[in-house]
């Protein structure tokens, strides 16, 4: 079955992730609650295909790289455990049409990472670490994260690449609140990146360069290859 990552993750006393999908569209509709109250984007969108390429390094690099996610956010506090995961599937494809190849590494559910191929060195783009964080890619190579946070709200970030490095940032953060006993939403707010730090703008600013299409879930696009053999 094939979903759409829709920046839109359905509010539940967990606020899981819901993805559901038509095989015969290749596309998909969010469905919840019907006491959720929620914006959800209705346009026919593509299914992402991505041409493939041969891998620009060893496995072994690849792994190393992983094993560094951990590393990495352990500065940070968080008690990922990338170093116990083995990548499980692989694609090694162009998502910005440069010339250079991105590698998408899936784990064990649900770890999941975008790297970047340039200069003889692997450069990692943005991972997921947790169930209720979506990552997929859109028709037009653009990557797609969705993240419940903490304090109920939902982000949905796109990142953008030219010449295998981040482009252009950008998100929405979507509010909730309850109301008779029902979650609705109660407010969006728009970002995107400067020289340091995400901004609030207008609707109209993010709209001028946000992407056009939803993404597929990494999960469901094809053409997935096994890490684990030779």
């Amino acid at each position: 079955m094939r979903s759409i990552l829709y920046c839109i993750f359905l509010a539940s006393a967990t606020m899981m992730l819901n993805a559901c999908g038509s095989s015969e569209k290749k596309s998909s509709e969010k469905k919840g609650n019907d006491s959720i109250t929620s914006t959800i984007i209705n346009e026919d969108i593509t299914y992402t295909e991505l041409s493939t390429m041969p891998l620009p390094c060893s496995k072994e690099k690849l792994y190393t790289a992983w094993k560094q996610i951990g590393v990495i956010e352990a500065i940070r506090k968080k008690n990922l455990d990338y170093k116990q995961h083995t990548p499980v599937f692989f694609i090694s494809t162009d998502l910005d049409k440069d010339g250079n190849c991105e590698v998408l590494l899936r784990g064990e559910p649900p770890y999941a990472a975008v790297f970047s191929y340039l200069k003889d060195s692997l450069h990692l783009i943005t991972f997921a670490d947790k169930a209720e964080t979506g990552l997929g890619i859109t028709p037009d190579g653009v990557i797609m994260r969705s993240a419940n946070e903490r304090d109920g709200s939902i982000v949905s970030q796109f990142i953008r690449l030219k010449g295998s490095k981040i482009d252009v940032t950008g998100a929405t953060r979507e509010m909730f609140a309850i109301k008779d006993g029902a979650m609705i939403s109660s407010g969006m707010k728009y970002m995107l990146q400067n020289d340091t730090a995400m901004v609030e703008v207008s609707k109209d600013e993010y709209e001028q360069v946000a992407p056009q299409h939803q993404g597929t879930f990494l999960e469901d696009i094809d053409g997935w290859e096994d890490f684990r053999k030779p």
